[in-house]
């Protein structure tokens, strides 16, 4: 009976670690994609095309606060 309980709790805690990794690497991938899009909004400055992504970007970033905020308080 006792290793039954055991297990139970032990699957129990596999599956809470599952789900709190699977949050935590969606904030980080998405703060990953952020910073990989202000670099190439950077590069593509000098070509004059990146003027014209910057208010795309910045609504970009107010999105993904937002998505983060929602994954963490489960909206």
């Amino acid at each position: 009976m006792d290793i039954l309980l055991g297990l139970i709790i032990f699957f129990i805690f596999i599956v809470a670690g599952f789900k709190a990794s699977v949050l935590l690497f969606k904030i980080i991938f998405s703060i990953l994609s952020t910073v990989v899009g202000i670099i190439v909004i950077f590069a593509l400055i000098p070509l004059g095309i990146g003027l014209l992504l910057i208010p795309a970007i910045v609504i970009g970033i107010i999105v993904l606060i937002l998505k983060c905020l929602g994954l963490i308080f489960r909206w």
